[in-house]
């Protein structure tokens, strides 16, 4: 039997991966100690299903056609870096938003919801965030960047694959599916 490993997201456009790598350069600037993401990986996560085998592949298709049918396409902001834990012992830097979309918050959970009845769960809420490095040693601290809010058009969601490779994973699209207007 085959497995694949999936998850569900938002891809971005030139101009946000374009601001992105900007970021990336000033964080590996300030000595940052990391392992920057390529610019091909980036990208915002809305529901993480890990490895799944490929008679799933088709449900889990269906399911998310179904959240975006039931999503109007919206706008983000992308306006603060910020880490994982947290800032003051960084594992993961990212960018994100100040206040969390709304807009974000209903696909994501429209999104799992639909997932949830494949029989997948997840323990946290979705935060919108653009994984940027990770950090490598114990002792970094989180640079302060002043940074020009981005803006970001989402009009589809996609199910990605994650690809292992020798020195670095890939992202492969597997499918995307618009957002549905509203009216």
């Amino acid at each position: 039997m085959t497995r694949v490993k999936l998850f569900a997201g938002i891809e971005l456009s030139d101009a946000v991966r374009e601001k992105c790598v900007t970021i990336v350069k000033r964080l590996r600037d300030s000595g940052l100690d990391a392992r920057f993401e390529a610019p091909g990986k980036l990208h915002i996560t809305v529901a993480f299903l890990g490895w799944v085998d490929s008679e799933q592949i088709e449900p889990i298709r269906f399911a998310l056609d179904r959240a975006a049918q039931s999503s109007a396409p919206f706008e983000m902001r992308l306006d603060k870096i910020g880490a994982f834990p947290h800032e003051r012992r960084p594992r993961v830097v990212w960018l994100g938003s100040r206040t969390q979309s709304e807009d974000f918050k209903t696909l994501a959970r429209t999104t799992r919801s639909e997932f949830e009845s494949l029989g997948f769960s997840f323990d946290k809420d979705a935060l919108a965030h653009i994984t940027l490095a990770r950090v490598k040693g114990g002792d970094a601290h989180l640079p302060a960047l002043d940074i020009q809010p981005v803006r970001l058009r989402v009009e589809n969601i996609t199910l990605f694959e994650s690809i292992p490779g020798k020195d670095m994973t890939r992202y492969e699209v597997r499918a995307r599916y618009a957002l549905k207007p509203r009216g």
